[in-house]
């Protein structure tokens, strides 16, 4: 597989530059890869200007904050939902669609710290829902905690082909869920609400039903199916967008045309800012790509 254009999901963001400036690693910016020329496909504000103006510091870097854990709510006996008290503004910023946060119990390491998608955020109320399916140490420790947690972000690369979604006109869109994608799902259909006409299918294998109805309720879509997902799904033609929220099995089983595509991304996250490679993934040229952050055209 190869691809045309590599876009960084933070440049031009109030992240950026970031950590990847300092060590000459920038995904959009030539100048910062050590490069003597300008030769950026990036047409906003210059990442290098800015990095050099600001006195070779990066801006806004995420870090831990402790949050209130407003609720603790269990869906059957491995999946719970935590409400979480965070700012106004990250709750602002969590509601746009591929959104997650690093939470980790208080007190341990940032080895713990485990990426989790935004399902519903409340910028009116200051709280951010989190769906977490409880299945080893890191989601056990966490479904454990009371009182307080840390959280860092906000991040923006849960969703690849995201720019899909980000249009002025209204759309005709089919949301596939399978699992705990159906999270990030909720988080947009509630950010679509009123300008898309979203259409979802669920696969209804561990996920539970209360958790649906419970978070579709307030920002109903036009329709559901519920149905179990197979490599031989075809999926309906008459849609601009259809985001498949899935595993990588299912990603690379259902066809769907690349320009109306946008799935779930599904790479192992382990720092957010594309400095400890557990994302990093090779394509057929040989050329690394930091999945944390990228954004791929492909051909």
């Amino acid at each position: 597989m190869t691809y045309k254009e590599e876009l960084c999901i933070d440049a031009g963001s109030e992240n950026c530059p970031c950590l990847l400036a300092e060590s000459g690693d920038c995904i959009t910016c030539s100048r910062l890869q050590g490069k003597d020329c300008c030769d950026c496909n990036w047409r906003g504000v210059c990442i290098y200007n800015e990095y050099i103006q600001n006195g070779k510091k990066i801006n806004n870097r995420r870090t831990n904050r402790k949050t209130k854990i407003l609720k603790k709510i269990w869906y059957g006996d491995d999946l719970v939902v935590l409400v979480v008290q965070v700012s106004k503004g990250f709750a602002l910023k969590a509601s746009r669609p591929g959104s997650y946060v690093f939470l980790k119990k208080c007190g341990q390491s940032d080895c713990y710290s485990v990426p989790i998608s935004v399902m519903r955020s409340e910028p009116e109320k200051g709280a951010i829902h989190l769906a977490i399916k409880v299945v080893a140490g890191k989601t056990k420790d966490l479904a454990a905690a009371e009182g307080e947690l840390e959280i860092r972000g906000v991040y923006r690369n849960g969703l690849l082909g995201v720019s899909g979604i980000f249009t002025k006109k209204p759309q005709k869109v089919l949301c596939i869920t399978k699992g705990i994608g159906f999270a990030p799902a909720a988080n947009y259909n509630r950010w679509a609400y009123g300008k898309d006409t979203v259409d979802m299918i669920i696969d209804p294998d561990k996920i539970n039903q209360e958790l649906v109805n419970d978070y579709l309720a307030d920002c109903p879509v036009n329709s559901i199916r519920y149905m179990e997902l197979s490599p031989d799904f075809i999926c309906p033609q008459d849609y601009d967008v259809v985001l498949l929220l899935a595993s990588d099995y299912f990603l690379r089983s259902i066809y769907i045309p690349e320009d109306r595509k946008v799935c779930s991304n599904n790479f192992h996250m382990c720092c957010g800012e594309g400095i400890c490679g557990a994302c990093t993934m090779v394509d057929s040229e040989g050329k690394s790509h930091k999945m944390c952050k990228c954004q791929m055209e492909q051909f």
